[in-house]
C-alpha cells in the first residue's frame, strides 16, 4: 500500500552479498570523523568565540588578535579532533561489540552480538560527502540514538558488522510499505509543525540578547509600545516567525519519509539534511497512537505514532510511523505495516450523557477565575466573564464527544481529547498496567474513570463512565 501512487523503494541502504569477515582487533573510524570532531570541538568553544567578538566590538581585541584568537581556537579543534579519532576504536571481541574512546581515561562499552536487535543509520551533509553512514547498534532496552554510536563507518565495515550480529540486510524487493509525497508533506508541515524545536531556539536567541545588549536590551523592552494595535502587530509578527521556524523544522524532519514492512522488522527513512534510517521490530511495538490535530480533524486527516519502550524518550518525529494520512486509510495501512494493531472501523462506546456536567465543571471554574482576574487588572475585558466560561463549555462537550473506548480482538482502544484527539490502539496482552480510579465525588454520582499504561510509558484512559461499565471494563482487560 502507498500514499498518491508511489510505491517506496525496498532496496537495500548498504552493498548486499555475503560480507568478508572484519579484520582481527580494534577497527578506527573513517578519517571523516576527524572532522566530525573538530566540528563538535568548535561548537563547544563557541561561547568563547562570542566573548571575544563581545571584546573587540567593545576595543579589548583589535582585528588582529580576534583573527588570530579565531585560528588559534580552529587549529586546537582540529588537534583535538584527531586526537580523538586516534583513541576511538570498535572492535568484535568474541561474543560482544565493544567500542572504547577517550585518552586520559578511556570509556569502553562492551554490548553482546546477541542482544542487538537493530543496526539503524543515520547520514549527515558530510558523512554523505565522504561515503560513510552513522551506525546506532540498538538493543532492547535501547533508544532511537542505540547503545552504541559509530559516527563514521564505511558500507563495508557496516555489513560486517551487520553480519556478526546476526542481522539480515534490507531485502531488494517489493514490499508492503506507504510513503509521503510531495502534497502530504506540504500540508504535514502546514497542519502540524515541528513546535518542539522553538523553545531551544528562543531560549537561545534569548540568553545571547541577554549577553550582547545588556543594559540596552531592557532599555528596548521599557520603549517598547504599549498601545493595543502594536502589541497585537507584534504578537503576530513573532506567531509568524516561529510558524515559519517550525514549518522549515517539520520539512527537514519529514522530507523522503518512508516505511515498509520487511520481514518481521519496519524500516522506516526520512530526513532532509539529517537522511535517517531506522530498524524496529514489530515485536517491540506495544501500541499505535492516532492523532488528530485541531487543524487536521476538520478535513479527517491524522498522524500515527508508535509506542515502543526504546523510543520513549526520542523526539515525536522518531516515534512517528505515518506523518499524515486519512482516518479512513488508517486501518487499511496498518494492516499491511502492523496488522496485530489494525484498529478496525467498529463504533466507540461514548461515556454517559449524565457525565457531561462533570466533564465541564473544571473548565467554566478556571475560566470563571480566569475572567474575574483579568477583570480585575484591565476593566475593559469584562467581557471575558461571559466568553471565556463559553469556550469552556463549548471545548468540555468536545471533550465529552471525543471519548470512547472498545475491546476487539484482543485490542483494547481508548480515545480522549484536550487539543488533539488522540485514539491509544494497545494489545491487551502488552499493557504494563490497567487501573479504576474513583475521587469521592465519582463514588457518589457513580462514576470511575479506566486508565491503561504501555510499555512506553504512554497512557490513554475514559473518564466518567457508569461505576459498574468501569469495572467490567476492568475485568476483561485482566
Amino acid at each position: 500500500m502507498t500514499s498518491e501512487g508511489d510505491r517506496p523503494p525496498g532496496g537495500p541502504e548498504l552493498p548486499q552479498g555475503r560480507p568478508s569477515p572484519p579484520p582481527a582487533g580494534p577497527r578506527r573510524l573513517h578519517p571523516a570523523e576527524i572532522i566530525l570532531a573538530s566540528l563538535d570541538n568548535a561548537r563547544d568553544a563557541l561561547i568563547a568565540i562570542v566573548v571575544a567578538v563581545i571584546g573587540a566590538a567593545s576595543g579589548s581585541f583589535g582585528a588582529a588578535g580576534l583573527a588570530a584568537l579565531a585560528v588559534a581556537g580552529l587549529v586546537v579543534a582540529a588537534v583535538a579532533g584527531y586526537v580523538r579519532w586516534q583513541h576511538t576504536t570498535y572492535e568484535v571481541r568474541g561474543p560482544s561489540l565493544v567500542f572504547r574512546r577517550g585518552v586520559l581515561s578511556p570509556d569502553e562499552t562492551a554490548v553482546p552480538l546477541g542482544r542487538v536487535h537493530a543496526i539503524d543509520t543515520s547520514q549527515g551533509p558530510i558523512q554523505r560527502l565522504f561515503g560513510v553512514h552513522e551506525l546506532h547498534v540498538q538493543t532492547a532496552g535501547g533508544g532511537a540514538r542505540g547503545e552504541i554510536k559509530l559516527r563514521a563507518v564505511t558500507d563495508a565495515d557496516a555489513a560486517w558488522l551487520r553480519a556478526a550480529a546476526g542481522l539480515a540486510e534490507p531485502a531488494e524487493r517489493e514490499l508492503p510499505g506507504w510513503r509521503l509525497g510531495g502534497r502530504r508533506l506540504l500540508v504535514t508541515a502546514l497542519t502540524a509543525p515541528q513546535v518542539g524545536m522553538l523553545a531551544p531556539i528562543a531560549g537561545g536567541i534569548a540568553a545571547l540578547a541577554d549577553n550582547v545588549l545588556g543594559n540596552s536590551g531592557r532599555d528596548l523592552v521599557e520603549r517598547a509600545p504599549t498601545d493595543t494595535g502594536s502589541i497585537v502587530l507584534i504578537a503576530c509578527a513573532l506567531l509568524a516567525g516561529a510558524w515559519l521556524i517550525s514549518f522549515a523544522g517539520a520539512i527537514v524532519a519529514f522530507g523522503g519519509f518512508e516505511v515498509v514492512r520487511d520481514g518481521d522488522r519496519l524500516r522506516i527513512r526520512r530526513g532532509v539534511l539529517q537522511r535517517r534510517a531506522s530498524s524496529i521490530p514489530v515485536t517491540r511495538v506495544h501500541a499505535v497512537v492516532v492523532v488528530e490535530g485541531i487543524l487536521r480533524r476538520p478535513f479527517g486527516l491524522a498522524s500515527v505514532r508508535l509506542e515502543t519502550a526504546g523510543y520513549r524518550d526520542e523526539p515525536a518525529a522518531a516515534q512517528t510511523l505515518l506523518p499524515l494520512t486519512r482516518l479512513t486509510e488508517v486501518d487499511a495501512t496498518l494492516r499491511e505495516l502492523v496488522p496485530a494493531l489494525a484498529p478496525g472501523t467498529g463504533r466507540l462506546e461514548p461515556p454517559p450523557q449524565r457525565a457531561r456536567p462533570r466533564y465541564a465543571i473544571p473548565g467554566v471554574v478556571a475560566a470563571l477565575a480566569a475572567g474575574v482576574a483579568a477583570t480585575a487588572v484591565w476593566p475593559q475585558a469584562w467581557p471575558a466573564l461571559v466568553l471565556l466560561p463559553a469556550m469552556a463549555v463549548a471545548e468540555a462537550l468536545g471533550r465529552h464527544r471525543a471519548a470512547g473506548w472498545r475491546l476487539e480482538g484482543g485490542l483494547v482502544l481508548l480515545r480522549g481529547r484536550r487539543l488533539a484527539r488522540r485514539t491509544l490502539v494497545a494489545r491487551i496482552e502488552r499493557l504494563q498496567e490497567h487501573r479504576v480510579r474513583q475521587t469521592i465525588l465519582q463514588r457518589r454520582a457513580g462514576f470511575a474513570d479506566v486508565a491503561v499504561a504501555v510499555g512506553s510509558g504512554h497512557e490513554g484512559g475514559v473518564r466518567y463512565l457508569e461505576q459498574p461499565t468501569a469495572l467490567d471494563l476492568f475485568d476483561r482487560l485482566r
